[in-house]
């Protein structure tokens, strides 16, 4: 029952801090140039820093060493050709995020990802008006937030966003027809190069101010310790520089069911979140150790986040805030099952930003708290210690989209 009273209030502050109308800041908008011999090309692009301070920060914390500084967090030029019978897509950009609580704040770094730069890079063909087939490192189908902060409600992200793809080389098949979208992609998964993993995203418009959305991920087979693990910049049971870290396994192994559901009410946008993440046991790698800890995953390891999201734009002006609150649980039994901050995790947390925004430039003023339920096993958290149930961290961001 205490449970569900954290859940309801979750959703009661969305509500609250909501307020009217569309996206709290808008992100890059394309331009249309002559691409000469490869026709109309769509250009987009932006960049996107930050100053930090927050609470909690020591050698032993999960946020990190530093108190406070300044990083860039992202930055993106994208070409898109989307008319002919073959399209494509470039995008080179590299990001970083902060998910409050669970990560520190870090610059961006080219080589977390196997192909560098290049996050997306895929041909289309569109077969018919409403069906088309692309190949090449696509775009994710995972979750509501997205990689780029600036097309999220607030700079800081939940902990549900923390254990999701993002790009992952494979092939994708798309449907849409009337209010009604699909699409599914085989690849390979958080990026370990072992092409053995399922996507897939429908979308139902239900009418012009509300849309279901349901998502998922379906490890199809095994994706052993010595892949490369998504984001990490090594192999999955802890990497080649030493980076990857316990928890890789399971995630890379993982199964996904997730939805979100948006509608705007009186200029309110509001969008509810909720997302279940799974791995089954896995013993054959029991011999294999990372950082002295065997990579057996003992028994099943699981995760789960709900949160609610609010935007409001005030009319008639540049300025606008998003709001976000969330609740996550995780649960396990060793070291693998590490999903956020430490195996058997859960916590509560909420953020806000109140926006700038005129034409190409913006300013955002992002504010985060999250509170520990449970520290998981072993102990883990915030402060000298490494044992702080609570975090605050602040960000004054600056940012160009065009």
């Amino acid at each position: 029952m205490k449970r569900v009273s954290y859940i309801l209030g979750l959703t009661i502050f969305g509500c609250i801090f909501g307020s009217p109308a569309a996206h709290a800041l808008n992100g890059p908008t394309p331009v249309q140039i002559d691409g000469g011999p490869l026709g109309t090309l769509k250009i987009s692009g932006g960049v996107d820093g930050y100053f930090f301070a927050q609470s909690g920060a020591s050698g032993s914390s999960v946020v990190g060493p530093k108190s406070n500084g300044a990083n860039i967090s992202a930055f993106m030029i994208q070409a898109k050709k989307t008319t002919g019978p073959i399209q494509f897509t470039i995008q080179l950009a590299e990001y970083t995020n902060i998910n409050l609580g669970a990560n520190k704040p870090k610059e961006i770094n080219g080589n977390m990802y196997t192909t560098g730069p290049l996050r997306a890079a895929y041909i289309t063909l569109p077969l018919t008006d409403d069906f088309s087939i692309s190949a090449g490192q696509l775009d994710s189908l995972e979750g509501y937030e997205s990689a780029f902060a600036w097309n999220n409600p607030v700079a800081l992200r939940t902990v549900i966003a923390s254990v999701e793809n993002s790009e992952s080389r494979g092939v994708s098949a798309s449907y849409n027809q009337g209010p009604f979208s699909g699409t599914v992609i085989f690849g390979d998964g958080y990026d370990t190069g072992v092409f053995n993993y399922l996507q897939f995203l429908t979308s139902y418009d239900i009418n012009a101010d509300s849309n279901l959305n349901v998502f998922g991920g379906v490890a199809l087979g095994v994706t052993g310790p010595n892949s490369f693990a998504y984001g990490s910049g090594g192999s999955s049971n802890g990497g080649a520089n030493g980076v990857g870290g316990q928890g890789q396994l399971a995630n890379v192994n993982s199964n996904m069911l997730g939805g979100w559901y948006s509608t705007v009410i009186d200029g309110l946008n509001l969008t509810s979140e909720v997302q279940y993440q799974y791995a089954k046991p896995l013993h054959r790698y029991a011999d294999v150790t990372s950082g002295g800890v065997s990579d057996n995953i003992a028994k099943e390891t699981s995760n789960l986040g709900v949160a609610e999201f609010a935007e409001y734009q005030f009319p008639g002006t540049d300025y606008s805030i998003g709001s976000w609150a969330e609740y996550a649980t995780s649960h396990g039994s060793g070291a693998q099952d590490n999903w956020f901050v430490a195996p058997n995790a859960e916590l509560v947390g909420f953020a806000v930003a109140p926006t700038w925004q005129h034409g190409h430039i913006y300013s955002r003023l992002n504010a985060g708290y999250v509170h520990l339920l449970n520290q998981g096993q072993p102990v883990a958290g915030y402060g000298n210690s490494g044992t702080g149930k609570n975090q605050v961290v602040g960000t004054l961001e600056l940012g160009l989209v065009f």
